[in-house]
């Protein structure tokens, strides 16, 4: 959306103001497809709520805050923990404008507990990404605010932005109203600011800008040594150059280099290497011949994390990676190849070199994952241990059917992708490993209690299941599971046909006495006498969410505070019956718990508008 676009003499300065036209892709979102409440299409357009401060299905809200994720069962080890930064993104979403300019202000409009965005991107038309601006999260207190930070100066217009957001520091969800993008249509040394800024050819909003110097708002944190300058400068430079090493081209270094190399063992060389992360060994390998044969070994390479230089991962890196992958066992590639820059063929001639020995994939949010794709994996991985394709959504519902020629599989990440009963069935009954399964927002599943059936019939050690905004599972569904014995971890969030529960979650609750995590969002129709049993025969509960669950009354409250020893997570938000007040009370009584209670609006007990 184009708010002023204006072309006037070049030694002035021309803005054009735009808000987000569409969102080619995010990494996750609270929201379903299925409607419009908390979704990342929510970012488009002019703000709807700002500056209003609170919870608003008009927002876009993604899917997890704080550190909660990061210790339940589920829980997933980072894979080359080395090459972690300390502000590592958990999600992001891409933004479209109509048109191409060079970007002077980026303004995020947040209203609800801001401060995790902590990375800008700027796309050009060749899928080249450029940083501009970086900085550390934010702990900004209960109040809106457009976050505006200064941005680095490129070479090239954008009309695609990519935002990265870190919220494992957030009290609760962090929400955006709207982005504006301001922008020249000239790059910024050719031009000059309008000395007049009533000067009727300046935009209204533009003018705005200009009079409350918001353009030149300094960053609210000033970040040194950042990663992202080497990333940008040097990362490229340095995989060419061990291309060109590949190829046979001499190496420069000194004498007295190779003397001090010759000092250290093979061995312990090797071993101080494998503490280094991807960029380092890249840079071991300029050192010397020596130096790059050792940072070549393939035992140096059983665990490649690529989600962090997303922005890098060509075909040309993949392939050169390839060549030292012959050990590999656990790979992650999420979020890489945005904007076409990886094909299937370019993943499928990786996989097919470096994957017999694969323990775990992550290909959350790929775009180049289609039907071919998921047949070259259950070919050649079947050690396949581990196996996630959330955001997936190019691949045909059949193709899934071929992954149950896996059989050794524990964690299986199907979030947001088009699988269906049929083939997901298949997988089930054929791994009866499985420890963690997520079918979250997978809309294509007609029949969920089908599924739970079987996953109560075959998948015996089974330790955690999302079914997050899966809207046909019913009580039925929910007593097979509790078959499931070993059961730590279920979320039924948003499960809106499960309607009344009748004695469902009591089969739940005696036959899963070990559950730690037990997330019931929005399920209208319980009540505390289906809640009590969780009381009485899960002595382990640590998360209960029961958002929106209307019918608790503050007695059942006070009963899992005072007998859930190992509480420490409850989100009673939007519960018509807890009042602000007993909220208030509690949290000083149980210090240890973290009792959650969003709002719309400051004071409203009551809101709770879906």
């Amino acid at each position: 959306m184009v708010d002023a676009a204006e072309s006037c003499d070049k030694s002035e300065l021309v803005f054009v103001e735009q808000f987000v036209m569409g969102v080619p892709g995010f990494s996750s979102q609270y929201g379903s497809d299925t409607s419009i409440s908390y979704t990342a299409y929510n970012v488009t357009g002019k703000p709807s709520k700002f500056p209003e401060y609170g919870d608003f299905p008009q927002a876009f809200v993604m899917r997890t805050y704080g550190n909660w994720w990061k210790e339940c069962p589920s829980k997933l080890h980072p894979i080359m923990s080395q090459s972690l930064t300390k502000y590592d993104s958990q999600d992001f979403i891409d933004l479209e404008f109509e048109q191409s300019v060079y970007p002077v202000r980026v303004n995020i409009y947040e209203t609800y507990n801001p401060g995790s965005v902590i990375r800008i991107w700027a796309a050009d038309c060749n899928a080249n990404w450029k940083l501009l601006w970086e900085g550390e999260p934010q702990d900004i207190g209960h109040m809106p605010r457009i976050f505006s930070p200064e941005l680095r100066v490129i070479n090239f217009e954008t009309r695609l932005l990519r935002l990265e957001f870190y919220h494992l520091h957030l009290d609760y969800y962090t929400e955006l109203d709207a982005v504006l993008m301001l922008g020249t249509k000239q790059p910024m040394s050719n031009l000059q600011y309008p000395h007049d800024l009533e000067d009727p050819s300046v935009g209204k909003l533009t003018s705005q800008i200009l009079q409350l110097n918001i353009h030149n708002i300094p960053p609210q944190v000033d970040i040194s040594n950042s990663i992202s300058d080497f990333l940008g400068k040097d990362f490229p430079r340095y995989l060419s150059e061990a291309n060109s090493m590949s190829s046979g081209l001499p190496l420069q270094t000194t004498n007295e280099t190779g003397k001090k190399i010759d000092r250290l063992s093979d061995e312990l060389i090797l071993y101080i290497f494998g503490f280094l992360d991807l960029v380092s060994l890249c840079r071991c390998a300029q050192v010397s011949r020596h130096f790059y044969d050792l940072a070549n070994d393939g035992l140096l390479y059983t665990e490649l994390n690529l989600k962090v230089y997303w922005n890098y991962v060509t075909p040309c890196a993949l392939n050169s990676l390839s060549h030292r992958c012959q050990y590999l066992q656990k790979l992650d590639l999420s979020w890489c190849g945005s904007m076409q820059v990886l094909r299937p063929a370019d993943f499928i001639s990786f996989i097919t070199r470096c994957g017999k020995q694969l323990t775990h994939l992550r290909l959350n949010s790929c775009k180049f994952i289609d039907d071919r794709c998921i047949y070259k994996i259950s070919k050649y991985c079947g050690c396949l241990r581990e196996l996630g394709l959330e955001n997936c959504v190019t691949v045909n519902g059949e193709a899934f059917r071929t992954l149950s020629c896996l059989h050794n599989l524990e964690y299986l990440n199907f979030y947001r992708t088009t699988i269906d009963n049929g083939p997901l069935q298949e997988i089930l009954m054929a791994s009866p490993h499985l420890k963690h399964i997520n079918l979250g927002s997978c809309l294509r599943i007609t029949n969920m209690d089908d599924v739970a059936i079987t996953l109560g019939a075959f998948n015996s050690e089974l330790v955690s299941a999302d079914f997050w905004k899966t809207y046909s599972l019913t009580p039925a569904g929910v007593r097979a599971l509790a078959r499931c014995n070993k059961l730590e971890e279920v979320d039924l969030g948003w499960c809106l046909g499960f309607g009344p529960p009748g004695d469902s979650l009591h089969a739940l609750a005696r036959g899963c006495p070990r559950l730690k995590k037990l997330f019931f969002a929005a399920l209208r129709g319980v009540t505390d006498r289906d809640l009590e049993p969780f009381i009485e025969l899960c002595p382990l509960l640590e998360q209960v969410d029961l958002l929106g669950v209307r019918s608790i009354s503050p007695d059942l409250c006070e009963k899992i505070l005072k007998n859930c020893q190992n509480l420490k997570l409850l989100d009673i938000s939007f519960c018509d019956q807890i009042l602000k007040s007993q909220v208030v009370v509690w949290k000083h009584q149980y210090p240890s718990v973290c009792i959650k209670r969003s709002f719309q609006n400051p004071g409203d007990d009551l809101a709770y508008q879906m």
